[in-house]
């Protein structure tokens, strides 16, 4: 039987469609307040907005029938007709978002038009109308949200940690705070500020004053004009790319917005340039006409649609591949002459003799830079290290989990190959192991075994090294202290986003250039929201990714036999923890065939 729902019950629905979490508010609040015209905004958060959540700014204000209206369904100044909807530049237009709050929330307004001598003072909830009354306040808007949810158990039940959430809303301040350098911004929460950025002259200067000094040495200019689109922003340096993402942000008509397909289109150029799996930093932003982009296909306005999708896709790999290449970051042609033919240079002497003169070609010199003449080891190859295995060592034993069922063969020699790969004799041929995947799954099943004892064995830097983040990985690091020391990891609070790394895991280098990637990708293990059981794995896997991508250092025979040792030792060594193979057979027909 068909019934039209009561206003309650579909306010609440639509209040879910706007308002997830507690960033969700300080979003709408901080964008309603740009929309205003505020020179500054304040942003004060208690509980991670679960108590309290509060933004005052100096904007235009309201009279008291619009203080009354505005937390209405639908009611809106930035729209009039359906045309008005292809031609929208500002960030509120629908009407929705006080009206969602105040359907989930206890909601106290202050505002003040600057030409009105008194104030109005709103105060509604689910259960309480909205209703005016006079008030002395500063010219502005003054929004109080409390106990979001409390009338709705099940979505705040749901909620995550308060450092979970505090991350969330630290997102959405840096978000509308990058695009608008020119007005001032604060965040404080539980009484700490996180955030006091005064008016910057241009955005370089807003990301730098959001995301620290340091990311000035990172930042590489993009700039190009079409008639499709005008693109400006900075793009990170190759080397500074990370495994955790977090400054990736991208936007349009001075509106955030997330973009897979155009984020694959910033990170093409950089196939070449970065690790797997490593994510460079961007700030671009775009602007193109109103009516060639939808900003309306989202709830949360968190996507947008382009007329021309395709053609921004390759304008934007284009000026970030310019971009690179203007600084020197794309790979160089490698002129590798071995081989080569040699054509000499002759001298005045040689003018008269047809070529056949006094030159001679000079040798050339084959070396092994690896090559220690004080080194024991019984001979020597270029590129290739070997150390026999002494003949009464029995050859590891078969393991269950082994697709391959045959062994290295008894006192084999194990070869290590540029430093990449190890070779080792078997009955049917040969072997070859991928050293860093082999180190991989050693971890892997290694770091598993700590997180389920509780056991972790450290290594000690080699000096205590000072890190400052930014305040969301800060948060993410300190967020889940018992995880990370389980780990093997000693962090100790600094102060000011500012963390001291004393120890790693076993396994990592502990160089200080190096500690900055296993803080990145711890970060990056931390921020995955998984189950108990399939996080310990996710963890492990993310970890010991992280600590095979350090140098294994020279590999001679002790070590690479260690290194055999260890992989066959493992349950599944065929294979890392993502899949991939970690070893293979050349069998004595595939050599033939070859040969």
């Amino acid at each position: 039987m068909l019934q039209v729902l009561p206003q309650s019950l579909s306010n609440l629905i639509a209040a879910g469609e706007v308002v997830s979490r507690p960033a969700s508010v300080v979003k709408e609040l901080m964008e309603n307040a740009v929309d205003a015209g505020a020179k500054s905004i304040l942003v004060t958060v208690t509980d991670a907005g679960k108590t309290l959540i509060q933004v005052i700014d100096d904007g235009c204000g309201m009279t008291p029938d619009e203080a009354v209206l505005c937390f209405a369904r639908h009611a809106t100044s930035k729209i009039a007709a359906a045309e008005d909807l292809q031609h929208i530049l500002t960030y509120g237009f629908r009407g929705e978002a006080l009206a969602s709050i105040a359907a989930v929330a206890e909601v106290t307004l202050k505002t003040r038009r600057p030409e009105d001598e008194t104030g109005t003072l709103v105060e509604t909830s689910p259960v309480k109308p909205a209703a005016a009354q006079p008030v002395a306040a500063p010219s502005g808007s003054n929004f109080a949200i409390r106990n979001l949810f409390y009338n709705v158990p099940a979505r705040r039940k749901f909620l995550k940690s308060d450092n979970a959430e505090l991350r969330a809303i630290i997102q959405e301040f840096q978000r509308v705070a990058l695009i608008r350098p020119e007005i001032a911004f604060k965040l404080t929460s539980n009484g700490k500020e996180l955030h006091h950025l005064r008016p910057a002259a241009s955005h370089k200067k807003r990301i730098l004053d959001i995301f620290g000094m340091n990311l000035a040495q990172e930042l590489v200019e993009v700039k190009v004009d079409t008639s499709l689109v005008r693109i400006r922003g900075y793009i990170g340096n190759p080397e500074d790319a990370r495994k955790s993402t977090g400054n990736q942000f991208l936007f349009v008509n001075n509106r955030y917005f997330r973009s897979p397909f155009l984020h694959k289109a910033v990170c093409k150029p950089y196939e070449k340039l970065v690790p797997e799996d490593y994510t460079p930093a961007y700030f671009l932003f775009l602007e193109t006409e109103p009516d060639r982009v939808d900003v309306n296909i989202h709830p949360a306005k968190t996507e947008v649609k382009f007329e021309d999708e395709g053609l921004i896709f390759e304008i934007l790999t284009a000026a970030v591949r310019e971009a690179l290449g203007k600084n020197d970051f794309t790979p160089s042609i490698d002129f590798d002459m071995r081989g080569a033919p040699d054509i000499p240079v002759f001298g005045p002497s040689d003018k008269g003799s047809g070529g056949s003169g006094s030159w001679h070609r000079p040798p050339r010199i084959d070396y092994d830079p690896l090559f220690n003449p004080f080194d024991e080891t019984p001979g020597w190859t270029p590129g290739l290290q070997t150390e026999p295995r002494p003949a009464a060592d029995p050859a590891p034993a078969p393991t269950p989990g082994l697709l391959f069922d045959e062994p290295a063969a008894p006192a084999a020699s194990v070869l290590v190959l540029q430093r990449r790969y190890l070779i080792t004799p078997v009955k049917s041929g040969m072997m070859v192991i991928d050293i860093r995947r082999a180190r991989q799954r050693i971890f892997y099943e290694r770091y598993l075994e700590k997180l389920a004892e509780k056991q972790p064995v450290r290594q000690q830097t080699l000096f205590p090294v000072t890190l400052t983040l930014n305040a969301e990985d800060y948060l993410t690091l300190l967020e889940q202290p018992d995880l990370t020391a389980s780990l093997g990891f000693d962090i100790q609070e600094f102060g000011g986003n500012t963390v001291v790394v004393n120890a790693l895991p076993e396994g990592y280098p502990v160089d200080e250039a190096q500690v900055r990637q296993a803080i990145d990708g711890l970060i990056a293990a931390l921020r995955d929201d998984t189950s108990l059981e399939d996080s310990r794995h996710l963890m492990a896997a993310k970890m010991a990714e992280s600590a095979a991508a350090g140098d294994p250092g020279s590999l001679r025979g002790p070590e690479a036999q260690l290194l055999v040792d260890q992989l066959f030792a493992c349950r599944e060594p065929n294979l890392t923890p993502d899949g991939r193979k970690c070893l293979t057979i050349l069998t004595f027909e595939d050599l033939e065939k070859k040969l």
